[in-house]
């Protein structure tokens, strides 16, 4: 799986609180992540994606299951 389908997988996954908290956390505008979790955008930046990438490959590393 390449960088964009990734972070684009894991955006269709977020719901709007947890849009605010990737938004806060990346300082990408929500209007931009919106466009990226709905496929309105081709070809995004590099810039833009990489900050998404670095933020949910954290919380990967981060996660512990809830028994």
């Amino acid at each position: 799986m390449d960088i964009l389908t990734f972070v684009k997988t894991k955006l269709s996954d977020c719901n709007a609180e947890m849009l605010r908290e990737v938004s806060t956390e990346t300082r990408i505008p929500i209007p931009t992540l919106i466009r990226l979790k709905y496929n309105e955008t081709d070809n995004p930046r590099i810039k833009t994606i990489q900050p998404l990438f670095d933020f949910f490959k954290k919380q990967i590393a981060t996660y512990t299951p809830k028994d």
